[in-house]
């Protein structure tokens, strides 16, 4: 009788050990899942929904580790009433759900690992999408401020010294300097 309570004690302990591990995996899951719902969107990126993909795969896991803890406790009861040979071959199956167990789990560290490394490319992809959209408003902005200055200096040439001289006096600006530096000085005033 002190064997079969025994062996029903280790199957017991066995079964609160795999399900305290499974948890701490899908806590620590959960914890990276938190993660990358906090990164920021893009809204020029495809948003990848990573909330489904992970129900998924929770939801996978806990069908496993529902049917493995419904499979120990079975194995729990018959154990209560078999002989030495057959405890054996019970140590010999929970030996292959241990080891089945740890496969699942890597098989979800994998996916995790996966999904981690897709939100990464696609942050890359983001960031580099928004430097080439700033380049590209710098390079815009770059152009019309050329542009509206040649079209101020385009407005003063033909003009004399002495004109250029009047209105940068009107302006209460240097009213002094070669016809080119008044140009320029006049320009400059017009395109702030």
């Amino acid at each position: 009788m002190t064997s079969t309570t025994d062996h029903a004690e280790t199957a017991r302990r066995v079964e609160n050990a795999f399900t305290s591990t499974l948890d701490t995996w899908k806590n620590s899951l959960n914890s990276v899942t938190d993660q990358f719902r906090a990164l920021p969107t893009v809204p020029a990126v495809p948003q990848l929904d990573a909330t489904e993909v992970v129900e998924r795969q929770f939801s996978f896991i806990k069908q496993v580790v529902d049917l493995n803890h419904d499979y120990a406790r079975k194995l729990a009861e018959v154990a209560n009433t078999l002989t030495g040979v057959t405890r054996q071959q019970i140590e010999s199956v929970t030996t292959v759900v241990r080891d089945q167990a740890q496969g699942l789990a890597d098989a979800a560290r994998t996916g995790v690992d996966n999904l981690e490394q897709t939100v990464a490319d696609q942050a890359d992809q983001a960031e580099k999408a928004e430097r080439e959209a700033r380049a590209e408003a710098a390079k815009a902005e770059r152009v019309e401020r050329k542009k509206a200055q040649d079209d101020a200096r385009a407005r003063y040439e033909g003009l004399t010294k002495v004109e250029l001289a009047d209105e940068a006096g009107k302006r209460n600006l240097l009213k002094t300097g070669t016809v080119d530096e008044l140009v320029a000085r006049l320009v400059e005033d017009d395109t702030k």
